[in-house]
Order: structure tokens, then sequence, then C-alpha cells
């Protein structure tokens, strides 16, 4: 109420015209001229606003140039934005401000100090970045950490913009000295361009060898830093190689406390920490850091669905290196009425992976749990369920004993027994599930067989390529009555059919060759060799042609058929031990997300500038150029304000004036070169050279 009070005495008893909200342009452009502060602010104000709507107000760069030499700090970084913004769309109107840039950058203020070195370091401009230097060395050097802070970061965007420029000055020593900073911000920050800047060149910094000398400051600074320089820094502890069992313990003592932190990126990545350095401790040493690492991912799941994602994907890695890591928490993973659609396949996934083999009752309380999600309405998420159910029951029994194991498998075989019979619209899943536990044991047999073998129409129930194979695997497997009859719905279609399908077909179909007609085997054969796209299938026709070649050939071909498939004594995906261990290297990193390594994603470089390796005149002629096209666009979007539309040369001129006593040209600057007052010379009118124009 205060505030609504206060704006309204403010509104009151003002002198100064209002900016309307619409922004148009010739009404922005009249307010940053206006002879009334208030008025140019805000006008400065809604030239963001129009900016951040996508709307091209690069027209007003000479305007709101004017505007930047002011005390106000708020109007400054205003105008700082907005040159930001058209530093990446337009960086040839830039060039107009650097005079700006290097006199901000002796400012007594360090917010102004910060605003024009990072604003310098991101113009994709060479003409610009060639006056860096000083300002740079400068700002790396001052003595405010605020300063420094952003200066390091700014060494990166230079090394990124122009390597042969960021390595001639020496830059990178300075970056590089800067990890032994006081300040932890500094630290970090600096820490974050190094990386950077490996990662674009590794032969510019010995990162590994920094990381190595400096474990003790990154250590020291964790507890005194942002939660954001934290990440930075527990990133870098993390591709650190601990020399001993005594350095590994006290790497993992000092970041445990950073497992209780509200943010999530700083808990993962002390999760990756910690377990970078758990392998180096003795068993019975593990077994606290592991408690501390399971409470930190519980809380988790009291997070965002977002957060939730991430995390439930870290713990699909850690699972397969620790399975007994959150073996009691099993209740916390269970998939909750409001829970994204992604987060709750991935629950699924987890649950099955976290019971133990040993506990007969969480497995048969998973086992229900799984039943009543089985019986929800989301498509993908109950397909998922129902193959959860075979994934469990088969995990159990191969860990189990023998008289457990048929229980339990009697009792999945039952769930499935009902779904397949009361569920139309998810026959493929259960069908699959089924074949999985009879792989497992081939002597099951009972509901779920005489169910499936009623059927008349398996054509038109399943659906998925997987569902088919399957149940034409069964055909051959079990000998169902009418056989050939169902067999010859599939035969009909076979060039329709998946590579699974196929394959199956044409196995199932030698293998019942002597039941079934000759002409049916043939007719097979000469579909798979002539109509198969898959080269496997055509291969393997081949090899049954050749086979019923031989003088005799049943025998062989009995031998063939017969062979029995392995036992499927697992069902769940599992990353090999290479793969693993770099997934657990990269722990809360994209890496984590899509289990691929780092190393597999494209790194797309910043695209060059057209102007940046342009001359100091032809930068200068496009940026009039801009600027005067934007105006005529402007005067013919805006006829009934045409005669009050300033003229190009006019606006420049206006610029000139106001910049010409604020930091003097660049010619008075001893680092520039004295050869560029020849080419000022050349330039009239509103293509006058920058170096005039301040």
């Amino acid at each position: 109420m205060d505030k609504k009070i206060k704006r309204f005495l403010k509104d009151a008893v003002r002198v100064a015209p209002k900016i309307s909200n619409k922004g148009e342009l010739f009404e922005l452009k009249n307010g940053l001229v206006s002879k009334y502060p208030q008025t140019r602010k805000d006008a400065i104000k809604k030239t963001i606003q129009q900016m951040t709507l996508g709307k091209d107000v690069s027209s007003l760069f000479p305007d709101v140039l004017k505007n930047i030499a002011t005390s106000d700090i708020e109007q400054k970084k205003l105008v700082y934005l907005y040159v930001i913004n058209y530093a990446q769309t337009h960086p040839e109107l830039c060039i107009l401000a650097v005079n700006t840039f290097v006199t901000d950058a002796q400012d007594p203020n360090p917010l102004i100090r910060c605003m024009a070195i990072r604003t310098m370091s991101m113009i994709r401009v060479d003409k610009i970045l060639e006056h860096v230097e000083i300002p740079l060395r400068k700002t790396l050097q001052d003595d405010n950490p605020y300063v420094r802070k952003t200066a390091v970061i700014c060494v990166a965007k230079l090394f990124q913009l122009n390597r042969e420029l960021c390595m001639e000055l020496d830059v990178l020593t300075d970056l590089m000295s800067a990890l032994d900073d006081s300040n932890p911000m500094v630290v970090a920050n600096s820490i974050a361009a190094l990386t950077e800047i490996y990662e674009l060149d590794r032969s510019a910094v010995p990162l590994p060898l920094l990381i190595q000398s400096h474990v003790t400051q990154f250590l020291n600074a964790l507890n005194e830093c942002t939660e954001w320089a934290r990440i930075t820094i527990l990133g870098a502890l993390a591709q650190y190689e601990a020399k001993d069992a005594m350095e590994a313990q006290d790497t993992i003592v000092r970041v445990t406390p950073h497992l209780q932190h509200v943010n999530a990126a700083v808990v993962l990545a002390s999760v990756k920490v910690i377990v970078k350095n758990l392998d180096f401790l003795p068993r019975e040493m593990q077994k606290q850091p592991s408690e501390k690492i399971s409470t930190a991912l519980v809380s988790l799941m009291s997070t965002p669905p977002e957060m939730q994602y991430v995390a439930l994907k870290t713990i699909r890695i850690l699972l397969q290196k620790y399975p007994t890591l959150l073996e009691k928490e099993l209740r916390i993973f269970y998939v909750k009425f409001n829970d994204p659609m992604y987060v709750k396949l991935e629950k699924l996934d987890i649950m099955v992976r976290l019971v133990t083999t040993s506990n007969l009752k969480q497995c048969s309380t998973l086992l229900l749990e799984l039943r009543e999600y089985a019986l929800e309405f989301e498509p993908e998420f109950v397909s998922k369920a129902i193959l959860a159910i075979s994934q469990l029951a088969i995990k159990f029994a191969h860990g189990a004993d023998a008289v457990n194991a048929s229980k339990f498998i009697a009792k999945a075989i039952d769930i499935l027994s009902t779904l397949i019979q009361d569920r139309n619209t998810f026959q493929d899943e259960c069908l699959i599930s089924i074949c999985d536990l009879l792989r497992y044991d081939p002597q099951l047999s009972g509901m779920p067989l005489s169910i499936i073998s009623s059927w008349t129409d398996a054509e038109s129930r399943l659906v998925t390529d997987q569902g088919k194979c399957n149940y034409i695997w069964l055909l051959g497997q079990y000998q169902f009555p009418n056989a050939e009859e169902k067999l010859m719905q599939f035969v009909d279609t076979y060039p329709q059919q998946g590579q699974s399908t196929q394959m199956s077909i044409l196995v199932t179909v030698v293998k019942l060759s002597q039941q079934l007609p000759g002409h049916v085997l043939q007719r097979v054969l000469e579909l798979a060799t002539t109509q198969a796209q898959d080269i496997d299938i055509r291969d393997m026709a081949m090899l049954y042609w050749r086979c019923l070649s031989l003088p005799n050939p049943e025998s062989l071909i009995n031998e063939l058929c017969n062979t029995k498939l392995p036992q499927l004594t697992n069902t769940l995906d599992y990353f090999s031990p290479e793969l693993l261990h770099t997934l657990l290297n990269e722990l809360s990193t994209l890496s984590s997300i899509y289990y691929k390594p780092l190393s597999q994603f494209k790194y797309r470089a910043p695209q060059q500038s057209e102007v940046q390796s342009k001359a100091l005149d032809e930068l200068t002629s496009l940026a009039h150029a801009e600027i005067a096209k934007n105006m005529n666009n402007e005067t013919l979007l805006n006829m009934d304000d045409a005669q009050a539309a300033p003229k190009p040369g006019n606006t420049l001129a206006e610029l000139s004036d106001l910049f010409g006593n604020t930091g003097g040209s660049l010619l008075d600057k001893p680092m520039q070169d004295m050869s560029l007052h020849a080419d000022s010379r050349t330039v009239q009118g509103a293509s006058k050279d920058l170096l005039d124009l301040f």
C-alpha cells in the first residue's frame, strides 16, 4: 500500500511528459531526446521493453547512446543492456560506442567498470577487441573483487571470439594467477573460465595441473561462495584423482555438508565428487558416506518434477554401481497420481532395480503395486508397468530359492493372465511378459497358454512387431491347435510385417514344415529371399534353401529348429563397464540424462560475424547505413509523423556533439595507432568516422 501511495504522489507532482504504453518508434525517439531526464529514462525503459518483445529498435541506437553519459546507474545499466543486445545482432553499430566503453572502464564506480569490460568482450568486432587490452588488464588487477570476477569471465569470452589476440595479449597468465585470489568468487569464476578455454583448446591452459595444485584453495572456498560458484568448484574437484585414501577421505568430509544444500545442482555435484573418491576408501569406511548420499537423493524426490527427473536418471546410474544404495527407500519411489509421465516411467525403472532378491516381502509389495499401475489408463505407463511385472519376477526368481521363486512366478503369471483376459488394449505387452517368463522357465504352462491358444484373430489383436514375433514363437514352441490356420494369417501379409516377425515366421514355418503343406514352406522361403529387406532374413532363408537341397535334410532341419534358446535370467538393461565408468565421471551433466559420454555431443562453435574482420572505415559506414535504413523504414511506417522524424545526418551530428568532450577521441589515447587519423579525414557528412564522432 505504501508503494502505491508513493507512486501516486510521485506521478501527481511530475512535470515531465510520460511515454505511452504503445511504444511507437517516433514517440520513443522524441522521448530519448527530451529535455526532461525522467522522460528520457522512461523512453529507455520502453525501448528495452520493445526490444525484449522482439521488435527491432536498432534505429534508436544513436538516441539511446546519447543517454549513456549520466550519473544515474539504473539508466546506464539500461543503456548497456540495449548495447549488449545489439552487439549480437548489429555489431557494426557498437563501433559508435567504443570511446564510451574505454572511458567507463576507468570509472570510479565498480559496477560501471564491470558493465564496460563485459560489453567490450561480447562484441564480435576485431576493431573493438583490439582496444580491450589495457581495460582488461586493469580490471584483472582491480581492487574490487566484483570487477575481478567479471574480468576473468571476459577472458574466456575474448578467447572464444579471438583466440590469437588473447594469446598475443598473454591475459591467460593473469587468468591462471587469479586462482590464487583471496576472494572465493574470483576463484570460482577463474576455474569456470579456464574450463571453458580448456574445452575449446586443450593446449591453451594446463587445466589438470592447475586443479591438482589448487585443490586446497578450492576446498577452502567452497563454504564462502554462492551456490553456482560451488557447482563450478565441485566440478573441478570431480576431475581430480586423489593420491591416497587419506586425501580421498578428507575431500569426502569437506564435501559431505553440501549434500544438504537447497539447490539440487549443488547436491548432484557433491554426489559426483564423493562417488569419485569413494572407491579409494576401504569397504568398511564407505558405509557412512553412502548413507549420506542416500539421504540426499531421497530429499531430491520432494523437488519439482524436472529436478526429480534428473535425480532419477542419476540414481539409475548409481544403482548399477551400488545396488544396495537405496534398498530401504522403496516407498519413496512409488508413483503419485500427479507425477508427470516422464517421472512415472523413470520411477518404474528405478523400483524394479531397487528391490533385493533376499527380501520376499519387499518384492511381493512391489508386485502388488505394479498390478495397480497396470490397471491405470495411461497407455505408455501401463505398458511399462506390465513389462515391469515380468522383469521383477525374473529378477527375484533368479536370486531366490526354488520354492519362493516358483510361488512368486505363479503370482506374476496369475496377474498377467488376468490382464491379458480383461484388458483388450495391452495384449502385446502381456504376451511379451508371458514369453519372457516362459523363456526363464520353459516348464511353465496353464492359464496363459490356454488363453493365447484360443485366439482366432491374433493378427488384429496384436499391434507391435515384438508382440507378433512372440506369438509366432509360441505357435512353433508349443504347437497350438489349428497352428496352420493361425500362422497363415501372418504368412499372407508377410511383406508388410516387421523384421522380427518376418524372422519368426521363417523359423516357425521351417520348424513345423512336416505338419504344414509343402507349398507353405516354399512360399515363405520365396518371400524371405525376394521380399524381405533385412539382409539377415535373406541369409537365413538361403541357409534353409541349401539345407533342404541336401540328400537327407530332415535331420539337419530338426537339429537347427529344436535348438533350445538360452535361459533368460535378466530382462533389465545394464551399462557396459566402460560406459558406466564414463557416466560416473560425468554425473550431473547431459551425459546422465542421455546415457551417452559427453564426447559424443557435438559442440557448435560460435559463428563468426560478417563484420568481425572489417576495417574501421567500413564498420563506420555500415553503422551509418544501418541507422539510415532503419530511419527510412520508420519514416515509411509513420507517414503522419514524417516531418517530425529527424534526418540521419542530424542525428549523427547530435551524437557527435554529445560525445565530443566526454572521453576524447581514441587518437588521444596512448594505445591507439596514429595512422588512424589519416583515415578519419576522408569521411564526410553522414559517413563521418568514429574517431571524429567522439
